[in-house]
């Protein structure tokens, strides 16, 4: 098994992937209005779609990140 991704939901998606790109130099390979692929494999997810995905309430550092083999 090979991991692949690792997801992430955050708040605000475009700070979000600023961030990451600053400060690790991740570039954007996909941009799928509210889902982000970047290199390295790092998936962000905008937070109002994983919490219609779950359809519950969203607790930090919790239920908000998934690893994709």
């Amino acid at each position: 098994m090979k991991l692949k991704n690792v997801l992430i939901v955050v708040k605000d998606i475009e700070r979000s992937r600023d961030f990451y790109h600053d400060v690790f130099g991740l570039d954007l390979l996909l941009d799928n209005d509210g889902n982000m692929i970047l290199t390295e494999g790092l998936v962000l997810q905008d937070e109002k779609i994983w919490k219609k995905f779950l359809d519950r309430e969203i607790i930090p550092e919790n239920n908000c990140s998934e690893l994709y083999f």
